[in-house]
């Protein structure tokens, strides 16, 4: 006999066997228990997460040769062919492949026929949202008023993608995300039962990659059987997948917080040569610090983590300020959405991570330079620490920020290029400072049309709105504009 997949294998077979949506078999229970069967139904959800077993599972539950009941019985002629998919009364369509209206049609001209081995016939259309529009208007028809004998289930990943129309005619039941511990809880079972030794770590990991999804923990677990074989531990997922372990992880992340530039491209060195892919390790690293996020804010709990990994997120997240977690969280993820496009994905993760190290590195040099001393054993609050942050994303945007000015308004820019931003004040308004003497500058740019060219180019540039305004008499600023200048910008010549 051929090899049939954990996944296969295991594939619930009747409604207690259903993981992590106890809401839906309480509903479906009830409604063959009362005989109040929808005439068509819509399973939502994220990917394995049961909505085509729970479907097949209502189908054998109306059709079983005991009658229409909650717990068919798995052994008569019907139960069986639905289990193997050889039911002439259980249809499966897959959306995703014949989603023309051709197909539809036959479906209406089919639906006429009664059922011929049971009391229902039941049609499934899984990822019904991709059928076309066409095919759609086909459908509707049907669901209206459909023979009594008829069952639809539409299951879709994306319900938003479904016509209104559609899912109106519809019972809703919406599928969640199966819990951390429920889909660890099944793995440590299957394990079991198929004689598997595997670390209690590498059981933690394989739950949480499958992200809420059944299958694909399980198809990971099947994954990393064929690899390592009998004995699976926690170096075999690593080698297997790519993946940034936890030691690795938490060493880049003190790396980035201790600002220190070569032991973050060593460490990041050493993960991509010990194998794991970049890209990997990006992803990883932005579920970490999300992880962090969590923590900083007292959300710990709801992420699911081993008592141990929860106790060293915590620690590490009172390391950080907030705004540093939101601003390695940005930057991350901007990476990892440019690694997918850019040859060279590890170049675009180690520029990305020195530039968040040194966007707060210029935010300490900003709260030194203009903070003043604060009493001994005083900390900074948090507020005045964004602030530095704000402004240091400003100053490294500046040059950009110039040269949208230009475009908006010449006479913006002559005032702009004249003065630097200097802080955020109390009001929230950014303060750009002109040297002694510059008052004219700093007038021109409190004209309307200026400071709302200046404000907008701000906003582009950091995807930040603040309001500007103008001080004159402040030292620390350096003349800049050369007649050169002016005349390249109003492309003029000097007489």
């Amino acid at each position: 006999m051929s090899y049939i997949s954990l996944y296969r294998k295991w594939r619930p077979q009747n409604f207690d066997e259903i993981i992590g949506q106890k809401h839906i078999i309480q509903t479906l229970k009830n409604a063959i228990k009362a005989n109040r069967i929808s005439h068509a139904y819509l399973f939502c959800g994220p990917r394995g997460t049961g909505k085509t077993s729970c479907a097949r599972i209502l189908a054998k539950a109306l059709n079983c040769a005991d009658g229409s009941t909650a717990s068919p019985c798995g052994n008569c002629g019907n139960c069986k062919k639905i289990r193997d998919g050889h039911a002439v009364d259980v249809i499966e369509i897959d959306a995703a492949s014949n989603r023309g209206i051709d197909e539809i049609r036959d479906l209406r001209e089919k639906v006429r026929y009664t059922p011929i081995e049971g009391k229902y016939k039941v049609y499934i259309i899984d990822e019904v949202h991709m059928l076309t529009q066409e095919a759609f208007n086909a459908l509707l028809k049907t669901l209206e008023e459909p023979p009594a004998y008829v069952i639809f289930i539409l299951a879709t990943t994306e319900p938003q993608k479904v016509p209104i129309t559609i899912a109106s005619r519809c019972q809703r039941l919406d599928f969640a995300r199966i819990k951390f511990a429920e889909v660890k809880e099944q793995l440590k079972k299957i394990a079991e039962n198929e004689g598997l030794d595997i670390e209690e770590k590498a059981l933690d990991e394989v739950a949480r990659l499958g992200e809420g999804s059944m299958r694909d923990s399980i198809s990971l677990l099947d994954q990393l059987i064929s690899f390592a074989g009998n004995k699976v531990a926690f170096n075999d997922i690593m080698t297997l997948l790519g993946s940034a372990d936890e030691e690795m992880l938490f060493s880049l992340s003190s790396s980035i917080l201790e600002k220190d530039d070569a032991k973050t491209l060593n460490l990041l060195r050493e993960g991509i040569d010990a194998g794991r892919s970049a890209s990997q390790i990006a992803k990883d690293l932005i579920n970490h610090f999300r992880n962090i996020l969590f923590a900083k804010v007292g959300a710990a709990d709801s992420l699911e983590l081993t008592i141990e990994h929860q106790k060293k997120v915590e620690e590490l997240a009172a390391k950080f300020t907030l705004n540093e977690i939101k601003t390695v969280l940005r930057g991350l993820s901007q990476a990892e959405m440019d690694m997918k496009w850019h040859p060279h994905a590890r170049l675009v993760l180690e520029v990305s991570l020195l530039e968040l190290i040194d966007n707060q590195k210029m935010a300490e040099q900003q709260e030194t330079r203009l903070r003043p001393a604060l009493p001994a054993g005083r900390q900074p609050s948090l507020r005045v620490v964004e602030i530095d942050n704000r402004i240091a994303k400003i100053k490294k945007h500046w040059p950009e920020i110039l040269e949208s000015i230009k475009q908006k308004s010449p006479f913006a820019f002559i005032s702009m290029h004249e003065g630097e931003p200097l802080e955020i004040n109390d009001k929230g308004k950014l303060v750009i400072g002109y040297k002694k003497g510059y008052a004219f500058h700093k007038d021109r740019l409190e004209e309307k049309k200026n400071k709302e060219a200046v404000e907008q180019a701000i906003k582009e540039a950091v995807g930040e709105s603040f309001l500007v305004e103008g001080v004159v008499g402040d030292e620390r600023i350096t003349p800049r504009m050369s007649v050169e200048a002016v005349k390249e910008i109003f492309e003029g010549e000097l007489i």
